[in-house]
């Protein structure tokens, strides 16, 4: 019962702060960070909807688990995706790299939880 009650205030949590983030990338405010990352603006619009997508999916998600699953796996995957581009891409320092990392992490927990 008390995981229960974790996850589900995990999703709640994961569900606003995508949902303020992936509004705030495809509002543009964060256009000047992907076009250092030398990416087309498409993925301005992407990127944001990805996050939409998933913290909705989050909220629904405690009712309908796959859902929680599903999108777990979409948020951690454009973590997963956002850290290796601060890497990777523009060579700056993995600790840039913890706050998505540590969102990745927490998105799989969520899917991991719900998967068994």
């Amino acid at each position: 019962m008390t995981m229960s009650i974790f996850i589900t205030i995990l999703q709640v949590l994961l569900g606003i702060f995508f949902l303020f983030t992936g509004s705030k990338i495809i509002s543009g405010k964060m256009a000047d960070e992907f076009k250092r990352f030398g990416l087309p603006s498409f993925f301005n619009v992407m990127t944001g909807s990805f996050e939409i997508v998933g913290a909705v999916g989050m909220i629904v998600g405690i009712w309908m688990p796959v859902t929680a699953i599903l999108a777990g796996m979409l948020l951690g995957g454009t973590m997963l995706a956002g850290a290796f581009t601060l890497i990777v891409l523009a060579k700056d320092p993995i600790q840039k790299a913890i706050p998505a990392l540590v969102l990745f992490v927490l998105s799989l927990i969520v899917s991991v939880y719900h998967f068994f």
